[in-house]
């Protein structure tokens, strides 16, 4: 356990530097006390929470009832009714339900959840199990429906869509009660398999492989089924590299490319050189069909944990992030129905390692920062983020009516032990309430509790990113984005960084959800950086860098407007910095102007003349440089 006053310090540190926003974390359940709603349950342990939709929510809790431990799922299903139990293990027809696993799903009206069983009619216990309310979809040793002579050996890892359609992944045998044979991914009431060991995925050489390796548990379904999204491993003779993510019963492509582990990390999706994809991890997917992934490359371990979002990484292991340094592994991760996606990270502060939540590229929260305990949305005195907990920790509710994307999470908070208290009831730190023991090294008699959590952000980032290009057209550079969400052109800002000057772009629409701006930067390397208003302050978004490709000699362009009356712009391109001259002439070759007379830079140049003082006609512009000769006609119409 860390010392609590360094990175109390630490974290107050970066929020007087502004490098953290959002409101305060308020704490939605804790350990130690009895449920709001149901007094007789005093919760004992908590894991990961579930959402639905833009308010309901729910928490996976084991509570103490009259002496006994039971598994229950604590939330609300709208936002409206208050929080109460939803679900908790009990006894339907010839199954009596024990203790649940860590992870479910929470639909409109209903709960997916998977507890152990016991055969009542025969005794046999310890079988794994799926249900969603009191319907049972998978439980060991039942008949398998979809292969004669098999049967579930487990059921794992469950959520439900939010109208109420159940999926996991699960395993099946040809031995009834014998070890998994085969595994899959399973939809549905009837558990129909959209993967399945020895099905051939479009895209992929390989079958699934035939076995207990078939499907992870990294998979997601957008919120009414439409799209999935899961990690398969593949029959390649090897047990390694071998997994590949895949899409709606397709290997996911990335610029052609399959995202399978050892083959390349495009350019396109900001891929390193000869940096390879290595593992995945958390993942989602939305209904119009975006989706996130995080996960590891094969690259430098200062640099391999990235961030994708639709194709892109959109952060990785080694970027700064509100000043702050990524390191590590990513501990958690989600994605909502609107894009909005968080991640459980470490960052580096004045050489400690601070676990941090960001929310859409950005610290909302970070160890060390006090939360609210009481329910005044008012952070509360000597309390402080002591850890996130879980491998699950982490959900992202859709947008609610003022378009916030509430995060819930677990997490151990650090509190004084004498005086704390919640409902009424005071928390006693010792073994027999299941309490950590006091925090190390502090005389004040300090005690570290799990609370399941909600941080309602400030400012939302309101869309994420879908495809960043800068695209260099001789001397003019090009950038267009899309992305998913509201914004609009005041919205965004475009900096070009180059030979240590910083210049902003006019940012224009093409219509829904797609943005360009143009520069003309001349010769060298220049950064582009996609700059977001967050409503909290500016949010990096992506950046590119290009040395723009330069036509050799001198190119007139023209004139822009022609006819015009009585002012236009006459554009020329240089391939490299010299002396020129342009001029203007009449139809009979008599010099009517000297537009410019001296060194201009490489790249394009836009040279103004009007026309005010001469009669209407047409008119030539000559340029003269030291790589050449070049001349256009303009038509002045007064």
């Amino acid at each position: 356990m860390r010392p609590m006053r360094m990175l109390l310090v630490l974290a107050l540190a970066a929020l007087s530097t502004g490098a953290a926003q959002g409101q305060v974390a308020s704490a939605l359940v804790t350990e130690g006390t009895p449920l709001s709603g149901s007094p007789d349950y005093v919760v004992s342990t908590l894991s990961g929470p579930a959402v639905a939709g833009a308010d309901g929510w729910v928490f996976n809790l084991n509570a103490t009832l009259a002496g006994a431990t039971i598994s229950l799922a604590y939330g609300t299903y709208d936002g409206i009714a208050a929080p109460d139990v939803l679900e908790f293990e009990h006894t339907v027809g010839d199954y009596e339900q024990t203790s649940w696993e860590g992870f479910f799903g929470i639909a409109s009206d209903g709960v997916a959840y998977s507890p152990l069983c016991t055969r009542i009619s025969d005794g046999q216990t310890g079988l794994d199990s799926v249900w969603y309310q009191d319907t049972v979809v998978a439980i060991e040793q039942a008949p398998y429906p979809h292969l004669a002579g098999w049967f579930w050996s487990f059921g794992s890892r469950p959520d439900v869509t939010l109208d109420g359609v159940p999926y996991f992944v699960g395993g099946i045998t040809d031995v009834q009660g014998g070890a998994t044979d085969n595994r899959g991914l399973f939809y549905g009431l009837d558990a129909q398999p959209y993967v399945l060991g020895g099905m051939m995925i479009g895209g992929l050489v390989n079958p699934v492989v035939n076995g207990s390796e078939a499907v992870s548990f990294d998979y997601r379904f957008s919120a009414h089924g439409t799209h999935y999204l899961a990690e398969v491993a593949t029959a390649t003779g090897s047990t390694t590299n071998d997994n590949s993510m895949v899409s709606d019963g397709a290997v996911v492509l990335i610029d052609g490319q399959p995202v399978t582990e050892a083959s390349p990390v495009p350019a396109a999706a900001g891929g390193l050189p000869g940096e390879n994809w290595d593992n995945f991890d958390n993942c989602g997917i939305t209904e119009d069909g975006h989706w996130f992934l995080t996960g590891d490359t094969d690259a430098a371990t200062a640099v391999d944990e990235f961030v994708l979002v639709d194709g892109m990484v959109v952060l990785r292991e080694g970027d700064l992030i509100d000043g702050f340094l990524i390191n590590g592994a990513i501990e958690s991760g989600a994605m909502n129905e609107d894009g909005d996606w968080a991640v459980v990270w470490d960052v580096d502060s004045e050489g400690a390692n601070l676990e941090v939540l960001i929310l859409n590229g950005q610290i909302v929260l970070m160890e060390g920062m006090p939360v609210d305990i009481d329910g005044d949305m008012q952070p509360d005195l000597g309390t402080s983020v002591l850890d996130f907990t879980g491998i699950a920790s982490v959900a992202v509710a859709d947008r609610d009516a003022q378009s916030r994307a509430k995060v819930y999470f677990t997490a151990d908070v650090d509190v004084p032990a004498a005086g704390f208290a919640r409902a009424g009831d005071p928390i006693v730190a010792n073994e027999e309430d299941g309490l950590e023991e006091d925090v190390p090294g502090d005389p004040d008699g300090r005690v570290a509790i799990e609370m399941g959590m909600v941080l309602v952000p400030e400012g939302t980032v309101p869309v994420f990113l879908a495809a960043f290009d800068a695209t260099s057209r001789g001397a003019r550079v090009e950038l267009n984005w899309r992305i998913n969400g509201q914004a609009g052109v005041q919205d965004f800002a475009v900096q070009a960084h180059q030979g240590g000057q910083v210049r902003d772009l006019v940012v224009a629409s093409d219509g829904p959800e797609r943005f360009r701006a143009e520069d003309r930067p001349g010769a060298g390397e220049v950064i582009y950086r996609l700059l977001l208003d967050s409503g909290a302050g500016w949010v990096e978004l992506a950046s590119k860098s290009l040395t723009p490709d330069l036509p050799r000699g001198v190119v007139l362009v023209g004139a822009q407007p022609n006819p015009f009356n009585p002012r236009t712009e006459i554009f020329l391109t240089l391939g490299r910095d010299q002396r020129v001259r342009l001029t203007v002439h009449d139809a009979a070759g008599r010099l009517v102007d000297v537009v410019h007379d001296g060194s201009l830079t490489a790249g394009e140049h836009a040279l103004p003349w009007s026309g005010a003082l001469v009669a209407s006609g047409v008119y030539f512009a000559r340029l003269e440089a030291e790589d050449g000769v070049a001349e256009t006609k303009m038509l002045l119409l007064k």
